[in-house]
């Protein structure tokens, strides 16, 4: 370890929704932290918070003791990993622990694992999940990390890796995180066009929007399966239809999940035909134009096979 205090030199690649976050979170807990962004504002906005900028990936690498990343997409991690001018793998040195946060291709996992084991670097693979319970504490921050890896790499990073969820899972060798992370969205992206086909066949019978939301809501269902307290906030009042709200999950997103999760089913040979159907309907989704509105917007699809519209204010 490079650090000289009780805690390891912290870097980030990826200043954005996830990363800007957990900078914030280390920060407040006393970590030295590195950071890189394509975009400086980002790190200028951390800087000011205590944060070291840093001017390429490579320097990053040099410099800490645990590098994570959180990017958009599996193309940018090989970039910012691999391929790409002045790269991380040119800057980490033996025995520094790469931990990717990204929803990442578990094959770009496995490529980049492999590479960096003969460099003597340990890797974990650790993206998000959503945490509704850990939301509903003041101490919470409504996520869960999935981790996977080396159980011996997994344990020495342990006490990092606590402060920056409200549930932490390992889940088996590497690239196993990100498999659970693939298959929880896009079984959660069948439950959420179960939850539409459901409502706007409700509103065709002429039911009222707030009474089938409330039974859906209070049934044995409504554990949030398909988001369904949440719908509210996010599609009845029209949120979804507004771009400008900027939101943190987007269509482009979830098609990306979904097509890797397909992938996964397709190389096993193993049939998932409401995943495929929910693929269709993003694919769609893609083709309007919509790849930077909520996920949630797809809903809209639903509507106008119905000929409805769900809108209402519910507190």
């Amino acid at each position: 370890m490079k650090s000289n205090s009780v805690h390891p030199i912290i870097g980030l690649i990826g200043c954005g929704n996830i990363g800007g976050k957990q900078a914030r979170n280390f920060l407040a807990h006393g970590y030295q932290m590195y950071v890189y962004d394509i975009n400086p504002d980002r790190m200028i906005e951390l800087e000011g918070l205590g944060a070291n900028i840093t001017h390429s990936c490579t320097e990053v690498g040099q410099r800490c003791d645990i590098v994570f990343t959180a990017l958009p997409t599996p193309a940018d991690v090989m970039e910012v990993v691999l391929d790409g001018k002045k790269n991380l793998s040119q800057g980490l040195q033996p025995h520094t622990i790469y931990i990717d946060m990204t929803t990442n291709d578990p094959d770009v996992v496995i490529r980049v694992y492999q590479v960096l084991k003969k460099q003597g670097i340990k890797m974990l693979d650790a993206p998000f999940n959503d945490s509704p319970v850990g939301s509903q504490t003041s101490e919470g921050v409504g996520l869960a990390l999935l981790c996977s890896g080396s159980e011996e790499t997994f344990k020495q990073v342990e006490p990092v890796l606590q402060l920056m969820a409200d549930d932490l899972i390992y889940c088996g060798h590497i690239g196993q995180a990100t498999q659970c992370k693939l298959i929880h969205n896009a079984v959660n992206a069948v439950a959420v066009q179960a939850v539409s086909e459901g409502i706007t066949l409700a509103l065709a019978q002429g039911i009222d929007l707030s009474t089938i939301w409330e039974v859906l809501r209070m049934g044995a269902f409504g554990q949030n399966a398909g988001d369904i307290h949440g719908l509210p906030y996010y599609w009845f009042s029209r949120r979804c239809d507004d771009i400008s709200q900027h939101p943190a999950f987007t269509v482009k997103l979830l098609h990306k999940d979904l097509k890797l999760t397909l992938a996964m089913a397709a190389h096993k040979n193993i049939p998932v035909p409401q995943m495929s159907l929910m693929m269709k309907d993003y694919e769609e989704a893609m083709r309007r134009g919509w790849s930077n509105y909520a996920a949630t917007k797809v809903r809209c699809l639903q509507e106008e096979r119905a000929s409805v519209v769900a809108d209402t204010n519910i507190p």
